[in-house]
């Protein structure tokens, strides 16, 4: 049996713990996060770019959130949160929102699972952004430019999230490899 850890600090959306000798960071909660994939009736990928305080850098990202991290939404599933955020940082509302897979986000140092799905069927609602306090750009690219506009990113010193590129897979692929 495996002692129960040490609570180090405690902030609002993260607890930092010990189990042992092993530090690591757990979500206040408990369902984690989803990355949202997204691709407008135009067949564009909707990619997100904002500043991270953590890394000091803008980033290029798939639209995401944290599960029932504010007490309104504290009952709120992972589906209902990937249609919330979608439609709060893109302005587009899917019809349809599939989950892709379920993972850890950092293994050795965090509890987090990221709930990767995939969001159809959409209508737009507004421009985006982001609500306030956030300041997102929205990106809608052309599938076939995908990847070709990621390290563009890259090249002019964005920081660019490794689950975008699990997210492109993800844009023509399953969990198990085959084709969607």
């Amino acid at each position: 049996m495996t002692a129960e850890p040490e609570i180090l600090h405690r902030g609002k959306y993260l607890l930092l713990k010990r189990r042992g000798t092993w530090e690591y960071a757990e979500r206040a909660n408990p369902e984690g996060a989803v990355v949202i994939v997204a691709v407008t009736p135009e067949d564009k990928v909707l990619l997100v770019e904002q500043y991270r305080i953590p890394i000091q850098s803008r980033t290029l990202e798939f639209p995401a959130g944290l599960i029932g991290d504010e007490a309104h939404f504290a009952d709120e599933g992972w589906m209902e949160t990937a249609r919330r955020e979608l439609l709060e940082e893109t302005g587009w509302e899917p019809r349809k929102v599939e989950r892709v897979m379920v993972g850890p986000s950092s293994a050795g140092m965090s509890t987090e699972m990221m709930h990767f799905v995939r969001a159809s069927d959409l209508v737009r609602v507004h421009a985006g952004g982001g609500h306030a306090g956030e300041d997102i750009t929205v990106h809608e690219v052309p599938r076939a430019e995908v990847a070709a506009f990621v390290a563009r990113h890259m090249r002019a010193g964005y920081a660019i999230d490794a689950k975008v590129y699990a997210g492109i897979y993800f844009l023509d692929h399953d969990a198990d490899g085959n084709a969607v």
